[in-house]
């Protein structure tokens, strides 16, 4: 056997003592020139195979047990360090490396112990111990430059460059950065030019030079990846991740700090791991995905503490902070960013100092005291002072004309918000030149200079619209544009003022239900099938937890609860990372599609004709308001009722329909009483939210849009004259005008096949009764109850549906929403999993008790049921907004389909339903919970 197989196998053998084995077995290919070979043949395996400089390292150790040399034990040491380094022992690592260090000292060889040490300042530099890692590097330096070594003196270059980096100097970075690139080119080693020009990348992405940072990043991942060099690939997506994210280009962040802690995790590497997975919540944290960054924050926060990254902690606790502030967590906010201005101390990083400063400055603006903002904001001026990090710079000058405005110094606060914008555009930094927009716009506004106020606003609107449209998924872009809605609102206020209607009712239309709206036009995005079979398993042991959660005892609940919650995690990140890395094609086939405003206000009054009139409602400090569209023209009725004041009515009407819950006949003659009582509520609703509209909308049947809790009101309910609403007209309602357009503008369809769905639980026993009945309408639908109501039978029938019926119990999960889900026998099919599916059905019927509940989103995004139904394809729905009689359900489904049977369109069948309770005196209790939405 030859060196080189035999160094093979002891790399691959998993234990020491099987090397050990090897090595006795060919002790005559064993000598310290096999020792040396075996250290140089792995020493920089860490940035191709990390695991193998481990195994290198125990292979020495067990060589030492043959070959009792002192400088196999120091060879054994050095490797060992590196293999401590990668795998984040890094106390460890530095006193490894010292320990081969001294032993080359005392055999004469200055030379090889300056060699161990540049591993070691990187141990220092991850430690905070700066000062010394710059001590080792120029005292190696030294020796390096006398023994003539190009190669080791240009490594520790590059060391010493990302020490004084992670101190903010990023000009002294720059030249040391440079000074190696020189040697390493000289040398024309491939795999240190990578790592130095990813550094240098970052240095100059730092220094805002962003065009000098990409042709660096560009060669240096083409080097690393021609040299299969998998850490160094990983390093340099995550520095372009950054870099992205720096220029507002979201979509390419999210995709390659995402591949990066992608192959951190498969090389097992747990420090770039943590500090990927802290780069991730940064981004999520640009995004708005509030609730999902403070997670991953609260557990890599303390994780860096454990790991010893004194820097990387700071950062987090940082940006753990301003998670905390955004969702008015003050104490928290306040804690941590204590934590995190007494790390950056001990760093000596005035950058990181500063930072803390900016978001302290936000913390007392936030708490309406602005003097202390002020104060606050120029002693981080104060520590920028003297840094080459404009971005911070330009934050902090943004930030104290925002506090300026708010003390009134307005001629100061224009000067320096301007400042800031024009600086922002110079310098690519998109989504802060949008926030300074939008300040300079809520300045005019209080100097009373509206035209002003509407440039401001639009270019704001204009600049979000570009930032959000290249994400991947709905979930980014929706959480994107939920902070920054108040340009569109303002916008709709200035023209409301103006009277011009039409163009109030566009910039409402484009914050409206955006996202939904845009996916509507959007493919299908099927996963990988790697990553579909880790879904897949992910979603068998979730249905199997939800099940057993059905049958479980009182002992039992919390458990079972918190694995859901667990799972139900995974899925969802591993959803976003599944969007987050999906090729820029494949995104573009799969996303959304742009929205034309005006035109679609254009079509939508065009496609109402002479009987239809849409309200779309607003909410405005609030208070609510509607726009009032027909064929002839557009009206806005303002002020009409405090949110307050419906919300009291909602609740005041439920509290009656409860009465109702256990049947009419425990009630006597109550019944009468009870329904006036009911109408009393659907009286005070119509006289808030509908008799001021009425001369508007003539005897127009109505498409409604609601906004905020209005979701919630029973329009069709609604009583007025002596008559409910839907006694004289058909109403229908839809997430936004947009929205309801798209549906309306999709072939009308005849109900050939159908798909009835039916499973009974202790909530809803009499499913069974229904789908016979039904089945009586529809004699060749295909119709699955009981056990047979599968999850699979639902795959693989609803897709090709015209008329899609389920009765079983719907969960409306409040705290989760798209987790919302329908009980079939086996299972559990989940919004998220009705939004990944195609469906071509004309109306979806959930005949259940509060099918209908969503949680509503900022923009008024749906997020419940009805959502997953209208992604996947459904034209129409018809839904209950609260608990449901099971007898008085069966009779309104066979009167419902009767109609449409014979020809009517959904809200047409609905109404001749619900008429009937109507006029046989029914309380509202037994008809009023179904609703119509779409078509």
């Amino acid at each position: 056997m030859r060196r080189a197989e035999l160094i093979n196998k002891l790399l691959a053998a998993g234990r020491k003592t099987q090397q050990l084995s090897l090595i006795r077995k060919h002790a005559a290919l064993i000598d310290l020139g096999f020792a040396r070979e075996l250290k140089n043949t792995y020493y920089n395996s860490w940035t191709t195979a990390p695991r193998k400089t481990l195994n290198a390292a125990r292979a020495l150790e067990a060589l030492t047990k043959i070959l009792p040399d002192e400088e196999v034990g120091a060879l054994a040491s050095w490797v060992r360090g590196i293999a401590d380094l990668t795998g984040g022992k890094l106390e460890k690592a530095v006193r490894d490396l010292d320990a081969a260090a001294a032993v080359f000292l005392r055999l004469g060889r200055e030379h090889d112990a300056a060699r161990t040490q540049v591993a070691k300042l990187i141990a220092l530099a991850l430690l905070g111990k700066y000062d010394e890692s710059v001590k080792t590097g120029r005292d190696a330096l030294r020796i390096f430059e006398k023994y003539g070594d190009e190669l080791a003196a240009g490594k520790i270059e590059k060391n010493l460059g990302n020490v004084v980096a992670r101190q903010g100097k990023e000009s002294a970075a720059e030249k040391y950065y440079l000074a190696a690139r020189r040697r390493f080119v000289r040398l024309d080693d491939r795999s240190e030019l990578a790592m130095n020009d990813n550094s240098l990348a970052n240095t100059y992405a730092e220094l805002n030079d962003f065009h000098r940072a990409e042709k660096f990043y560009a060669q240096a991942l083409e080097s690393a990846r021609r040299a299969g060099m998998h850490v160094t690939e990983a390093e340099i997506e995550a520095s372009m991740g950054n870099l992205a994210l720096f220029r507002g280009q979201f979509d390419e962040a999210l995709r390659f700090l995402e591949l990066s802690r992608q192959k951190y995790r498969r090389l097992k590497m747990p420090h770039q791991t943590a500090i990927a997975e802290l780069e991730i919540a940064e981004i999520y944290l640009e995004l708005n995905l509030l609730d999902e960054a403070y997670a991953i924050y609260k557990k890599v926060a303390p994780a860096l503490g454990r790991l010893k990254l004194q820097g990387e902690e700071a950062r987090a606790r940082a940006n753990f902070g301003k998670a905390a502030l955004l969702r008015k967590e003050y104490r928290k906010a306040r804690r941590e960013l204590e934590k995190s201005a007494r790390l950056y101390l001990r760093e000596k990083n005035p950058n990181g100092a500063a930072s803390v400063k900016l978001s302290e400055a936000h913390l007392e603006l936030s708490g309406r005291r602005a003097g202390a903002a002020l104060k606050t904001v120029r002693e981080a001026e104060k520590l920028l002072a003297k840094s080459e990090n404009r971005r911070s710079k330009l934050l902090a000058k943004w930030l104290r004309g925002e506090i300026l405005q708010n003390l009134g110094r307005h001629r100061t606060a224009a000067r320096l918000l301007t400042e800031a914008y024009d600086e922002a555009l110079a310098q690519e930094q998109s989504n802060l030149a949008q926030i300074c927009l939008n300040s300079l716009g809520n300045l005019a506004l209080r100097r009373k200079e509206p035209a002003a106020a509407e440039d401001y606003f639009r270019r704001a609107v204009e600049m979000i619209e570009n930032l959000r449209a290249p994400l991947p998924a709905e979930e980014f872009r929706m959480a994107f544009l939920a902070d920054k809605l108040a340009p569109f609102e303002n916008l709709t206020k200035i023209y409301l003022a103006r009277g011009d209607f039409e163009r109030a009712l566009i910039f409402t239309e484009k914050a409206r239900a955006r996202t939904l709206a845009e996916s509507l036009r959007g493919e299908v995005a099927r996963p990988a099938a790697g990553e579909a079979s880790n879904l897949g398993a992910l979603r068998e042991e979730l249905n199997w937890f939800y099940s057993r959660l059905n049958r479980a005892a009182e002992n039992e609940f919390a458990a079972f609860q918190k694995e859901i919650d667990k799972l139900e995690k995974r899925i969802a990140a591993a959803l976003r990372e599944i969007e987050s890395t999906r090729p820029a094609a494949e995104r573009a086939a799969a996303g959304r599609v742009d929205l034309d405003e005006p035109e679609i206000i254009r079509q939508l009054r065009k496609n109402l004709g002479p009987h239809r009139a849409l309200i779309e409602f607003v909410v405005f400090d609030d208070r609510f308001s509607a726009f009032v569209v027909t064929d002839e023209k557009i009206e806005f009725v303002a002020d009409l009722a405090a949110g307050a004041e419906i919300l009291a009515l909602l609740e005041g009407l439920r509290f009656q329909f409860g009465a109702l819950r256990y049947g009419a006949a425990n009630l006597g003659g109550l019944t009468a009483v009870l329904k006036k009582r009911a109408d009393f509520y659907l009286e005070k609703l119509a006289a808030a939210l509908f008799e001021p509209l009425a001369t508007a909308a003539g005897a127009r049947d109505l498409v409604i849009v609601p906004a905020g809790i209005a979701h919630y009101v029973p329009f069709h309910a609604l009583r007025t004259n002596g008559k409910y609403l839907i006694e004289t007209r058909e109403i229908v309602s839809a997430p936004s005008a947009a929205v309801r357009l798209f549906l309306e503008q999709k072939p009308a369809r005849r109900p050939a096949e159908v798909l009835l769905m039916g499973f009974a639980d202790e909530k809803i026993p009499l499913v069974e009764r229904e789908i016979d009945a039904l089945k009586m309408l529809f004699p060749a639908a295909r119709a699955f109850t009981g056990a047979d109501a599968t999850l699979a039978n639902f795959a693989r029938s609803a897709p090709g549906a015209d008329v899609l019926h389920l009765a079983c119990h719907g969960q409306f999960r409040p705290e989760n929403p798209l987790f919302s889900s329908l009980h079939l026998a086996d299972g559990f099919i989940t919004v998220r999993d009705i939004c990944g599916r195609k469906l071509d059905a004309g109306v979806v019927t959930l005949s259940a008790c509060e099918t209908g509940l969503n949680q509503i989103f900022a923009g008024d995004e749906l997020l419940g049921l009805a959502r997953g139904f209208l992604a996947a394809g459904a034209d129409s729905l018809v839904l209950s907004l609260w608990t449901v009689s099971d007898e008085a359900t069966a009779r309104l489904m066979k009167d419902f389909y009767e109609a449409l049977r014979h020809g009517a369109g959904v809200p047409a069948a609905l109404r001749t339903a619900q008429r009937k309770f109507i006029e046989s005196g029914a309380h509202p209790y037994y008809w009023s919970p179904f609703t119509a939405i779409g078509k």
